[in-house]
């Protein structure tokens, strides 16, 4: 597998930004889940995989072993629905989600280079529902907001109004000139 450009950046327990390529992150029985890479390969050629259960803003270890061997389970699922171009029954999570977590434990484990292409390909990011995206109802999100849209409105109407002075200037030099 050839090298990656690590594509976000993640906080780790001490502060620090941890550059990972998210493998896949999702949804099974209402916990979310998160496998990336920090592009290490071992000299047979395995690349180092960590999977981590979100509790909260918190990437956990998961230490369950009947859990870590149903997401076993589900890796193993993946890879051979992307490999048969069969029909994934997963539902795969927006990884801007990921943007305020920090990186506290996980699980590690190795997979071959093309067996992580598998993991990764084909997500589908269920997009969130009306119901989802106003969690805070509309009254709320327009107060929070009234006052910068109305400052925004007022630069516009200045504007709008110097264009129009000018335009009217224009038009009474015109005027001067037609008679």
């Amino acid at each position: 597998m050839e090298m990656v450009i690590l594509a976000k950046k993640v906080k780790n327990i001490d502060g620090e930004y941890v550059d990972l390529e998210v493998i896949r992150y999702f949804m099974n029985n209402d916990v979310e889940y998160l496998i990336y890479s920090l592009n290490e390969i071992d000299e047979s050629g395995y690349t180092k995989l960590y999977a981590s259960k979100i509790i909260g803003s918190k990437a956990c270890i998961i230490t369950e072993n009947d859990e870590w061997n149903l997401i076993k389970e589900i890796i193993k699922e993946i890879v051979r629905c992307n490999r048969d171009g069969s029909e994934l029954n997963i539902i795969d999570l927006d990884e801007s989600n990921l943007d305020d977590i920090i990186l506290q434990d996980t699980r590690v484990f190795k997979l071959q280079g093309n067996l992580v292409n598998l993991l990764s390909e084909n997500k589908k990011v269920v997009e969130p529902t009306i119901e989802e995206m106003l969690e805070e109802p509309v009254e709320e999100i327009l107060e929070e907001n009234y006052e910068e849209l109305y400052k925004l409105e007022l630069e516009k109407n200045k504007e709008l109004e110097k264009q129009l002075n000018e335009y009217k200037s224009i038009i009474d030099k015109i005027k001067e000139i037609v008679e």
